[in-house]
Formats: structure tokens, sequence, C-alpha cells
């Protein structure tokens, strides 16, 4: 557990001081204060304004972010893991654990410290066509998109060597799954389908069963990517 806690408070210590970050928060703050001005002397809708922002700014810039720091998570360690872990200081269950844990709560926290205030602000100087439900519920199927993308982008860490192509290839992967799922028609498996229909989602009007599908397709494939990275990791050669 000492070694769990020490690797997960050096994690969180790189990513805060992490360039990515000073770039990330300020690129995510400036066009939410700009679309809250807009909104609140344009009479804009909230909904198309909440939704517009996550699809135009909060997704791009987060999801390029994320996949770097995830994808970097382990491969861009190798020689610290290896010192590490033969030595027997730190087991690879703790490792694993200590990076997913940092990893995808720091992009959670990162999400919520700018949507939180954002869609409050938005909800209250913009043309009021949300209800409270749906923008909770919406908030929380793009953070369970993010994390989604972020585990993968560990899995993606421990099965390849270099950094630069786990971040393309991740990329890639959920980019066009996205567009292939939505033009079959599944759209609550389809990350581009699910960012599409945020306006419904923050107006109440997406059904209930499509919601609950969404969260279950996502988590599952959540859970399933770190419980690879685990087996991977235990089985990989250092």
């Amino acid at each position: 557990m000492q070694a769990f806690l020490a690797i997960l408070r050096y994690d969180l210590g790189l990513l805060t001081r992490s360039w990515i970050t000073r770039i990330w928060l300020p690129l995510l703050i400036a066009p939410a204060l700009f679309l809250v001005a807009v909104a609140a002397n344009e009479d804009e809708l909230a909904s198309e304004t909440l939704a517009a922002y996550l699809a135009a700014v909060m997704i791009p810039i987060s999801g390029l972010a994320v996949a770097v720091l995830a994808s970097s998570a382990v491969s861009g360690e190798s020689g610290i893991i290896a010192d590490g872990i033969l030595s027997r200081s730190v087991t690879r269950s703790e490792y694993m654990a200590a990076k997913v844990i940092s990893r995808l709560g720091f992009t959670a926290v990162i999400y919520m410290l700018v949507m939180i205030p954002f869609a409050y602000l938005i909800m209250r100087y913009a043309a009021p066509d949300t209800s409270i439900g749906g923008v909770a519920v919406g908030l929380l199927i793009v953070c369970l998109l993010l994390t989604f993308l972020g585990a993968l982008g560990i899995t993606f860490s421990t099965l390849f060597s270099n950094v630069l192509l786990d971040v393309l290839g991740l990329l890639l992967v959920v980019l066009l799954s996205g567009v292939v799922l939505q033009f079959l028609g599944l759209t609550w498996m389809s990350t581009t389908a699910v960012v599409t229909g945020l306006p419904d989602t923050f107006r109440g009007q997406t059904p209930v069963w499509d919601l609950v599908r969404i969260f279950l397709v996502f988590s599952s494939l959540t859970a399933a990517a770190i419980a690879t990275s685990f087996w991977v990791f235990r089985e990989r050669d250092l």
C-alpha cells in the first residue's frame, strides 16, 4: 500500500506540473468565458450552447490531452518500471493501479472543474431550454467518454512502446469506430452519435433506455480496458 500511495502522489504531481495541463486548462476556460458572454447577450439556447462547447472545445482538446497523458502512462517510463519492479520495491498491480487512478481521476477532476461552473452559468444566462437532470446526465456521459478514452489509452500504453503511435492509433480507433457504428445505426455504441445527440440529452428528450445503454456500454468498455491493462502488464517482459 505504501508503494501504491507513493506512486500515486508522484504521478499526480507530474500531471499537475505537466506542460500539457498548463496548456489544457486555459484552452478550455477562454472559450467557455466567451460563450457565456455570447449566450448572455444573444439569447442563445442553453442546450445548444452547452453541446457546441463540448463538441467543438471540450471533447477535441481534452481528448487530445487525455490521449497523450494516458498513452504515456506506462510506455513513457519503461526504465523506472523495470528498476522498481525488479528490485521488488513495488508490485506490478500496485504500479498499474496507481497509474489508472491518477490518470483517470485527474481527467475527471479537470473536466468537472471546468464543466460544472460553465454549465451553471449557461443555464443561468442563456435561454432556458434545459432540465437539471438532463444536464447532469449529459455531463456524466461526456465524462464517461473521456474516462473510456483514458482507459483505452493506458491499454495502448501497455501494449506498445511508442507514445506517438499510441496516441495516433488511439484517436483513430475511437473516431473511426464511432463513425462506423453511427453509420450502422448503433448510436448508443458510437462516440460520435452520443456527442451529436447531446442537445436532446440536455433538454431531457433522450429516451431513458438509450441513456442506460450508453452508460452500460461505455462503463463496460472502460472496465474491460482497465482489466486488459492489468493482464497485459502482468504478462509483459520488463
